[in-house]
């Protein structure tokens, strides 16, 4: 089952008063934004935008907020505006790298990741979106390289270490990707914390802590209970646990919050198959198999052979 887891204002304006009403918004969107509170930062960084259409600080925060939503569309509209308007703002350069690797166009990510370290050399941001470019290029070993050099020159940073955590969970070396969130946490306790939570508790699933990894991904959902999934990967720790039922709750809402995801609907047919309910098993497995889960496929042909042909 374990295969199936897997994921300062600076507002160039005449009016010092106007500096004064707009520097709140900018601050609470990006206070909201790192509390992955999406909708409230979309609308302070929207606010200020609507009385100040050339504030390239509002443009790249909403930007950033758009691209964690999964709304890249809009997302690169609003940096390639900040762009237009001073193409010389690195993190704006650095958003736009974010958005395209999330379109898995990672060659041109790459080009803006590199024009950042060409005019910044120690950005971590850059260092860490051309890492993580790399190693979906298939070039792991320079990817760890450029992190492993990182830390190097930059020892107390957090960020390089959660971002190699996260390479280590990719290649399955998950003793080593539990080290690196740790070192992260020690480093700097208000980093990432949802992602360090979510990421370390996969990791402690895929070898099978599975009390540590329960603990972790319900500290990942206190932080953001809309992501589906830190459902979905504690739900596969309940399941681990035999706690079908609990397991069940979190499939069901990591399907609320992600409907089309296979892999879901199939751990739901397998728990409900464990509890014996075999109506609610082969109506999870019929979702599953139509969206293409072999798998589940399989388990109706075994299980639910009067629906078979539905």
């Amino acid at each position: 089952m374990t295969k199936y887891l897997i994921s300062a204002l600076i507002v160039y304006l005449f009016c010092c008063s106007l500096v004064a009403q707009t520097e709140p918004y900018v601050q609470s969107g990006y206070e909201k934004l790192g509390k992955r509170n999406f909708e409230g930062a979309n609308q302070d960084f929207s606010r200020l935008l609507q009385s100040n259409p050339k504030s390239t600080d509002a443009l790249v925060g909403r930007a950033e907020v758009r691209n964690s939503m999964g709304n890249y569309s809009d997302a690169m509209k609003d940096v390639e505006a900040a762009l237009n308007l001073d193409g010389t703002i690195i993190k704006a350069i650095i958003v736009k790298g974010d958005i395209l690797y999330n379109q898995k166009e990672y060659q041109n990510a790459l080009k803006m990741y590199e024009d950042v370290l060409q005019k910044q050399n120690s950005s971590p941001q850059a260092i860490i979106g051309k890492s993580k470019t790399f190693n979906q290029l298939g070039k792991t070993k320079e990817a760890f390289k450029l992190l492993e050099d990182a830390i190097e020159q930059q020892p107390s940073n957090a960020d390089f270490y959660y971002a190699k955590g996260l390479l280590n969970n990719i290649r399955e070396k998950y003793s080593k990707a539990l080290s690196d969130f740790d070192k992260a946490i020690a480093l700097n306790p208000t980093t990432n914390l949802f992602g360090v939570y979510l990421n370390r508790g996969i990791a402690e699933l895929a070898i099978e802590e599975i009390d540590k990894a329960i603990k972790d991904l319900s500290k990942a959902i206190e932080i953001d209970a809309n992501n589906a999934n830190a459902y979905h990967s504690r739900g596969m720790a309940y399941y681990q646990s035999s706690l079908f039922k609990e397991s069940i709750d979190d499939f069901l809402k990591s399907s609320e919050l992600s409907p089309n995801n296979k892999i879901t609907y199939y751990n739901l047919g397998m728990a409900y198959y464990k509890l014996e309910d075999r109506d609610n098993s082969c109506l999870y497995f019929h979702k599953s198999c139509q969206l293409g889960n072999t798998n589940s496929c399989k388990m109706i042909i075994m299980n639910c052979p009067e629906n078979s042909k539905r």
